[in-house]
């Protein structure tokens, strides 16, 4: 709306804007058969005499400069050829699986069909996001503790046990028992009132891109940012943004999730070895970016992150962490001492959350029973489709998972990683 100049177009008839389509069109050919040439001559020469005048701080600059140029060339390239319907918009084409040979030897095998890189795609999802029961259970999926966070008492037990009037169950190892101890409620605890007002969602939407991706059952986020400049449109938008966020409710059309494969490693097509990133509801994922924001406001304010936490962090910097460790290191070295450091980079980090543990921790930053309800029920009860090269598949696979792992994608997903 910004680039026609014509921010109020929806409320102009269809004439109105045929009418102001043709007059656009007459003076775009004008000024193409008359001053195109000269236009042009003069735009190059003074994008000439700019770079002439250009004085580059350091040779670094000049490079970032340069390579920023080219991916910006490459995503209007891009865009060309959306718009143009032209071209290959890429995706997975060819998976590779491994097979046992009677000599005991492993083997790739190249699946190029559909069907078969399809049904190979979600296989490989299921038994991501059901590593916490398989090949072994983890505590927090054992009985009797998956029961009493999971059943029909949940809501009572998980506040109980952060009020710390919930007796430790039996038969619980004593590593879990220590870390059930340790979900409390901070001194002072109280929850944060959930509400999304017009003013919250033009807010949000203002600074977001219009191009970022979402799941395309529901709309894109284009819609939103240019609903935002209708009062009406804007307050239907945050009402239906606030009703699940205060009462837990999970409209249909969030129940649809988006899953595509990204390899890692050029040339290596297993599974095994790609990441899986989805593409979820617009509003759910406005919703999802609104409780990670408040939680991580709370945490700051009440002094609940850890000194060594810098991801995910106002003001906070991985970089500042690794001077720091090689400070240590150094001030080691030159004091002769012995010592160790251990560097564990989890597998699997988001597919392992168990979703119980994450609604504790969380509540344990003020966010509400009915707004974590409204988060994990649309993970536990969603569809899922698979994005390839040869398209979106037809076929809808039910949840892979409603009990745990996060999902790659989902905005909320660094805050539950800082207090999880």
């Amino acid at each position: 709306m910004k680039k026609t100049k014509l921010p109020d177009a929806w409320k102009k008839t269809t004439a109105e804007l045929e009418t102001a389509l043709r007059n656009d069109r007459k003076e775009y050919l004008h000024a193409k058969k008359n001053h195109a040439v000269t236009w042009r001559k003069e735009f190059l020469t003074i994008q000439v005499k700019q770079s002439k005048k250009k004085q580059w701080t350091s040779r670094k600059a000049r490079d970032r400069f340069l390579r920023l140029r080219r991916m910006k060339q490459r995503e209007e390239a891009r865009r060309r050829r959306r718009a143009q319907s032209k071209g290959s918009t890429g995706g997975l084409q060819a998976i590779q699986v491994e097979e046992q040979l009677p000599n005991g030897q492993v083997d790739l095998r190249t699946l190029t069909d559909r069907r078969q890189v399809e049904q190979g795609c979600m296989q490989e999802n299921r038994a991501r996001y059901d590593q916490t029961r398989s090949p072994y259970t983890t505590p927090p999926m054992d009985e009797p503790l998956y029961s009493m966070f999971t059943g029909a008492d949940a809501e009572r037990n998980s506040h109980a046990l952060l009020e710390g009037r919930l007796p430790m169950p039996d038969g619980i190892d004593s590593y879990t028992q220590l870390f059930l101890e340790q979900c409390r409620f901070h001194q002072g605890h109280s929850m944060i009132p959930m509400e999304v007002s017009p003013d919250d969602h033009t807010y949000f939407w203002s600074p977001n891109p219009e191009n970022k991706g979402s799941e395309p059952h529901g709309l894109h986020n284009g819609h939103f940012k240019a609903g935002i400049y209708s009062p009406t449109v804007a307050q239907c938008d945050a009402l239906f943004r606030h009703i699940p966020l205060t009462t837990g409710f999970v409209p249909d059309n969030w129940r649809h999730l988006m899953n595509f494969a990204i390899g890692k490693k050029p040339g290596d097509f297993r599974l095994t070895k790609m990441r899986t990133i989805q593409l979820m509801n617009s509003e759910s994922q406005a919703n999802y970016k609104k409780l990670g924001r408040l939680a991580m406001a709370y945490g700051e304010e009440h002094h609940l992150l850890a000194d060594g936490q810098c991801g995910a962090r106002k003001h906070h910097q991985a970089i500042d962490l690794a001077l720091s460790k090689r400070l240590v290191w150094d001030l080691l070295i030159l004091q002769r001492r012995s010592a160790g450091w251990i560097s564990n980079d989890a597998k699997s980090c988001f597919d392992r959350v168990v979703h119980w543990v994450a609604v504790i921790a969380m509540m344990r930053l003020a966010i509400t029973w009915n707004a974590l309800r409204m988060m994990f029920d649309t993970l536990a009860t969603s569809t899922h489709r698979v994005r390839t090269g040869f398209g979106d598949s037809e076929e809808r696979s039910p949840f892979y998972c409603t009990i745990s792992g996060l999902r790659p994608g989902q905005r909320s997903g660094p805050a539950h990683l800082s207090f999880g």
